[in-house]
Formats: structure tokens, C-alpha cells, sequence
């Protein structure tokens, strides 16, 4: 019995997502990090990437309904990755500015993606708004980021550790 489309467009979403998330201990290093005074809606970031995610799904799907197309579905699954990355990049490296060139790629493949399938669905087009719309506003948060934690960010270390710094004198 064959896997429906449906099913492996939402397995492939999921799996990407679960396996290229960074690790606790990466990530504890983000969550010490300053952010912008504006963006006091930080607990709406997670729902803001649920709508993000739900809409590249429906979007994905629709495609397929329309065209039926495996090798689009690979875009999808490229783009997919391309989105992910930044943030395993970002706290795997701890250098907030590793994950602006994932951005511009992942910005630029998204409207590449949405121009392409916009003639054979709208609707597919459609949903990839919200990505679009979302991509340049973390790379706002973060460049912002940036500036607020300049010193611990050319050290590495982050504003809550209190380890005495080490000299370069010889």
C-alpha cells in the first residue's frame, strides 16, 4: 500500500524539522542572548512558525494536487531545509551573522518557488507568504541582535557568563 502525498509531504516536513533543530545545549546559548526591546511578543515567535510551517504544508500539497510533480516536491524539500538550517547554523557556530546568508538563499528560493508555481496554483503561491514575509523580519531581530550583544559575540560567550575573560598576554 503506497504512502499517500499528503502523508509524506507532512512526514518529510515533520522529520526535517525535528532533525535539524540545534541542540539543547546550543540553543540554551540563543536564549541567553539580548534581543530588541519591540520584539516583547517573543512568546508569539513559536506560533508565528507554526503558521509558517502549516502554510508550506498546504502550500506543498496544493502544488502537488495540481501538478503531480516528485521534482517540485524536491524544491519544496530544499527550501524546507534551506529555512531550517540558519538556526542549527547560528547555535552550532554561536555567531548570530552565520545565519544571514541562509536567509537571503531562503528568501530568494521562496520567491523564485512561488513564481514558479503561481501559473499552476495560486493558491500554492499564496501560502508561501508568509515565509516571505517572515524571513526578512528574523533577519531584522537578529542583525538588531547583533548590536546588542556585540561583546559576546566576538568573544562567543554569552551575557550570562561570569567566567573571568582570558588573557592574551603572554
Amino acid at each position: 500500500m503506497p504512502v499517500p502525498p499528503w502523508l509524506l509531504i507532512l512526514i518529510t516536513l515533520l522529520v526535517v524539522t525535528l532533525v535539524i533543530n540545534p541542540s539543547e545545549r546550543d540553543f540554551s546559548w540563543y536564549r541567553t542572548l539580548k534581543r530588541p526591546d519591540w520584539i516583547s511578543m517573543q512568546p508569539w515567535i513559536p506560533a508565528a512558525w507554526f503558521v509558517i510551517n502549516v502554510s508550506f504544508y498546504f502550500s506543498a500539497l496544493s502544488y502537488w494536487r495540481k501538478s503531480g510533480d516528485w521534482r517540485w516536491m524536491g524544491a519544496y524539500g530544499a527550501l524546507l531545509l534551506l529555512l531550517r538550517l540558519d538556526h542549527l547554523v547560528i547555535c552550532r557556530l554561536h555567531r548570530l551573522t552565520a545565519g544571514l546568508p541562509f536567509w537571503l538563499l531562503s528568501w530568494l528560493a521562496t520567491l523564485v518557488l512561488a513564481l514558479i508555481v503561481l501559473p499552476a496554483s495560486p493558491l500554492a503561491a499564496g501560502l508561501l507568504l508568509p515565509v516571505l514575509v517572515w524571513t526578512p523580519v528574523e533577519a531584522l531581530i537578529t542583525l538588531q541582535m547583533v548590536g546588542l550583544n556585540r561583546k559576546e559575540h566576538r568573544s562567543g560567550r554569552g551575557p550570562s557568563d561570569r567566567r573571568p575573560a582570558g588573557s592574551r598576554r603572554l
